[in-house]
């Protein structure tokens, strides 16, 4: 167990227009010995920022703890150190401490090992940094510099597909090539030929999977570009292979993996995808037992719950996430019933499979686009949503850039989803390249920099949230029932449980001000502890047992 510092045990109330501190944090005391009431209108934005501090208090918590809040991190976008408009691994480093007052304590990596691209997804070698981001040591500071500061560090693991100018792609494409015609490979004579899909023409099932050898009778599968040709997850010469890599990346400190394409294993195959991440699982596990596996699995909630069958800890909850997903939908639709109904009956679903399970919601993600065009570019919408995905649980994850609103949409390219980090001057380190076909971005809301002096931003929403997540860890941890508390639908009843803690939440959906009758005796709760708005000129109100919700108000009660 090593020692973790730097969360807040101090319960926070935010409200329009105070915060209120009520101090101690341990044992079973029901009622604080100290309140102090702070009116937040009189403050500057930087004394604002330290009433809200993440370090106000130090506590352990073991490196097992896998529900934390997660900040996906693409590189090549985010901060530059060396000056030339490229994000690398020192430039990270450089806002590790941006991440941690935040309230983000685990960083997902997109892929970070040399490749061809921009994004990095075709890895040309599993044990080596791109160069365009710095060098194997810069990455091992980066894993210190995170670990010193209570920050969990996960990389993409892409084993679904390599580089075509992987070594062994390259030395199999190559033996293919010497094949005289009607002469079968042997994979004795050279192993690499079995390490992807080759076949020929007349055995396969799906032309537009596969990528000709030229000057040969065969083909290679490459479900999503040529430039990637798929691994052949079957050969047990293979799985050594990643599980070299596995041992390689966890000796280096890593504290996990992401698992891209989960569902290509084998296109169309769930049963053998399902084996592949059983296998895949207890072999990390193996390794390092409280390393952290998230898998990508963009289907229904029906097809995740069979994935959970693998034994896996956490599937990115795509049922929620993305333009279309219940989170965005029920937004957009003011219905917060169908919300809260559909957060217990998914989490109920994922556990049918997997009691041990992990939930990963998100709310946008590299590949989805941003949250703004989900939400027409509604700030209010924009900063809810944020909240929604952090009041789900299990452990959460945030796009880089979805703190402050960034733009960008993947309809018409990917590379829009993925702009450089909008700091404007702060701190420096500022990305000005972007990847190479992405069209000229307008953001819709100001800069980090712009938004850090200012309490109605969404950054400073969402600092708001993470904290209030991270202090109640029912949030993250609790099972998740709906309540209907009112036959307006735009009101979500939600109650978390948690080994002998509960907490209410309430969210108006609606966009205009609700009062809801909650019976303490019925519900079990005292008081309001906490609440979310997403402005000042708003305010969460309690009178006995009337609570008055504005337009996305959100209350906590225990």
């Amino acid at each position: 167990m090593r020692k973790i510092f730097k969360k807040v045990c101090s319960i926070i109330l935010i409200s329009s227009l105070s915060v209120t501190i009520l101090a101690g944090c341990g044992g079973d005391e029901k009622k604080p010995e100290e309140t102090t009431t702070v009116d937040i209108s009189t403050l500057t934005p930087e004394e604002y920022y330290n009433v809200l501090s993440w370090k106000d208090e130090e506590f352990e918590l073991s490196t097992e703890d896998h529900y934390r809040n997660y900040y996906e991190v693409f590189v090549y976008s985010y901060a530059d150190s060396n000056g030339d408009g490229i994000g690398d691994i020192n430039g990270l480093i450089s806002k590790l401490d941006y991440i941690e007052d935040m309230g983000f304590n685990g960083i997902w990596l997109m892929p970070v090992m040399p490749s061809t691209t921009y994004h990095k997804y075709d890895v040309i070698d599993y044990y080596d940094i791109d160069e365009e981001y710095g060098t194997m040591d810069d990455f091992k500071n980066l894993v210190e510099e995170c670990h010193k500061r209570n920050i969990n560090i996960i990389i993409d693991l892409v084993f679904n597909h390599t580089s075509s100018q992987h070594e062994w792609f390259k030395t199999a494409r190559d033996y293919y090539k010497s094949l005289d015609a009607g002469q079968e490979p042997d994979f004795e004579e050279c192993p690499e030929a079995d390490y992807y899909n080759f076949k020929k023409e007349e055995d396969i099932k799906t032309p537009n999977a596969y990528t000709k050898v030229a000057g040969t009778e065969y083909f290679y599968e490459s479900q999503f570009w040529s430039g990637m040709p798929d691994l052949n997850l079957k050969s047990e010469a293979v799985r050594h292979e990643i599980e070299k890599i596995v041992d390689f990346w966890i000796e280096i400190g890593v504290d996990g993996f992401r698992l891209d394409a989960a569902k290509e294993y084998f296109s169309g195959g769930t049963d053998a995808n399902v084996e592949v991440l059983d296998w895949f699982c207890s072999y990390v596990k193996s390794v390092r037992e409280d390393a952290y596996i998230v898998a990508e699995v963009w289907d229904s909630q029906a097809t995740i719950a069979n994935y959970y069958k693998s034994g896996i800890e956490s599937i990115f909850d795509y049922a929620f996430g993305n333009y279309s997903g219940i989170l965005v939908k029920s937004i957009n639709q003011m219905n917060g019933q169908w919300f809260a109904k559909c957060l217990e009956s998914g989490e109920n679903k994922y556990y049918e499979s997997n009691s041990e399970m992990v939930n990963a919601p998100f709310a946008s993600n590299h590949d989805t686009g941003r949250i703004p065009g989900f939400v027409s570019n509604d700030e209010n919408k924009v900063k809810f949503a944020g909240a929604l995905n952090q009041l789900m649980s299990g452990c959460s994850f945030a796009y880089y850039g979805e703190e402050i609103g960034m733009t960008g949409s993947v309809s018409a390219k990917d590379e829009n989803a993925r702009a450089p980090m909008n700091w404007s001057n702060f701190s420096g380190g500022v990305t000005t390249v972007g990847p190479p076909a992405m069209d000229e971005i307008e953001h819709r809301f100001p800069s980090a920099e712009e938004q850090l002096k200012d309490k109605n931003s969404i950054l400073w929403y969402y600092k708001q949230m993470l904290h209030i997540r991270s202090t109640y860890e029912e949030i993250a941890r609790g099972k998740t029932t709906a309540i209907e508390v009112s036959e307006d639908t735009a009101i979500a009843g939600i109650k978390k449980t948690y080994n002998d803690k509960e907490m209410i939440i309430l969210c108006n959906f609606g966009i205009e001000e609700k009062t809801v009758t909650l019976s303490k005796d019925t519900y079990g709760y005292e008081a309001l502890v906490a609440t979310l708005v997403t402005s000042t000129d708003y305010e969460v109100k309690i009178d006995g047992e009337t609570i008055t919700l504005p337009p996305y108000g959100i209350a906590f009660l225990k």
